[in-house]
This record gives C-alpha cells, sequence and structure tokens, in this order.
C-alpha cells in the first residue's frame, strides 16, 4: 500500500509509473483507450494522460485519437449492423427514445459533435443511440474524426508533464479548474439537449 501512495503522490514515483506503462509498448496504451469504447467505467481521461505522459505528447496523442476514433466507430457498426432492427421495434414502443432519435436525425450534427468534443461526455451512448438513428455512417465518421480530435487535444493540454506540477502546485490547480469546467459543461450541455428533445416533443 505504502509503495502504491509512493508511485501516485511524489514527483519519482509518478515519473517511475509512466517508466513501467512505456515499457509495456505501444499497444497496450491503444487497447485501454479502445477499450473504453466498449466499457464506459474505465476512466478515459486518467488513461489519455497516462498514456500521452508515457509515450510523449506526440506520440500519445496519436495513438489515444486514433485507439477512441476506432473504438467508437466499431461500436457504431457492429449496432447499426447486428442490433438495430431489434432495438428499433424496442424504440417504437418509447415515446421518449423515439423523440430523440428523431431529434438526432433532424438536427444532430452539430448537437453530436459539440457532445463528443466534452470529455466527460458517455461517448460509448452515444455511439448506440446515433447507430440506431438514420445518420450516415460516412457522417458519423468526420463527427468523430473532428470531434475526437478536440476531445484528446484538451486532455493533452491538461494533463502532459505531470511531474512538473510537483514542482508548480499553480499548473496543477489550473489543471484541476480546467477539468473541473469541462465536467460542468459536459453535464450542463447533455441537460440542455434533454430540455430541447422535451420541447420539441410538445411542439408536436
Amino acid at each position: 500500500m505504502n509503495e502504491i501512495l509512493e508511485l501516485l503522490t511524489t514527483e519519482q514515483g509518478i515519473e517511475t509509473l509512466f517508466n513501467k506503462f512505456e515499457q509495456l509498448g505501444f499497444f497496450v496504451g491503444f487497447l485501454l483507450v479502445f477499450i473504453e469504447s466498449f466499457l464506459p467505467f474505465l476512466p478515459l481521461v486518467v488513461i489519455v494522460i497516462l498514456t500521452i505522459n508515457s509515450y510523449g505528447v506526440i506520440v500519445g496523442f496519436l495513438i489515444s485519437y486514433s485507439a477512441t476514433v476506432l473504438g467508437s466507430y466499431l461500436v457504431f457498426l457492429t449496432v447499426r449492423h447486428f442490433f438495430r432492427d431489434t432495438a428499433q421495434r424496442y424504440i417504437e414502443k418509447h415515446d421518449k427514445l423515439n423523440k430523440m432519435l428523431k431529434f438526432i436525425d433532424d438536427r444532430g450534427f452539430t448537437f453530436l459533435f459539440i457532445l463528443l468534443c466534452l470529455p466527460f461526455t458517455p461517448s460509448s451512448v452515444v455511439n448506440v443511440i446515433t447507430a440506431l438513428s438514420n445518420v450516415r455512417r460516412d457522417v458519423y465518421l468526420y463527427i468523430l474524426l473532428a470531434a475526437k480530435f478536440i476531445m484528446i487535444l484538451s486532455m493533452t493540454l491538461v494533463g502532459y508533464d505531470i511531474a512538473s506540477f510537483f514542482d508548480s502546485p499553480m499548473k496543477l490547480i489550473l489543471s484541476l479548474v480546467f477539468l473541473c469546467v469541462l465536467y460542468l459543461l459536459s453535464k450542463w450541455y447533455q441537460k440542455y439537449l434533454e430540455k430541447k428533445i422535451n420541447k420539441e416533443k410538445k411542439k408536436k
């Protein structure tokens, strides 16, 4: 237990952790980010920060970006090709879900883009819901490519060179504040979308 605390709370421990993770190879970093697309309970922000600090900004960014785009698109394609018909029969019986899909079909591009840009959005849920809509496969891929670039970039800016936080507490504070702002913004935007969908339902 003491060893774990030392790894997580000291500059030398953090650097040792990054070195050990780097020794596992690029594939491990890629796989962790990729798997998060299927298992949303995994902490994507932590995984990306770990990957970026272990492999460097450019390589870590490329690993994280390619893995999250590929994982998200694979979830989308899997649901669309294998579960869409069954799910749509279920959705037709539930007015709220039906209106949500109609909303995405009518004006989903901008809303999906912003939603996927935010680091704390449950992207796996977005991937599944979009797969059940009529959004074209190529359009959703373009949205993922653009939105995930911004999302991973924001994590990179916040989490790179964590070891330097021990020498610069202000940098740590600013990074934590930025993460809190992104979290609150994600939650606000999700509630905003829910209100928009509810308004659409009342109009119809």
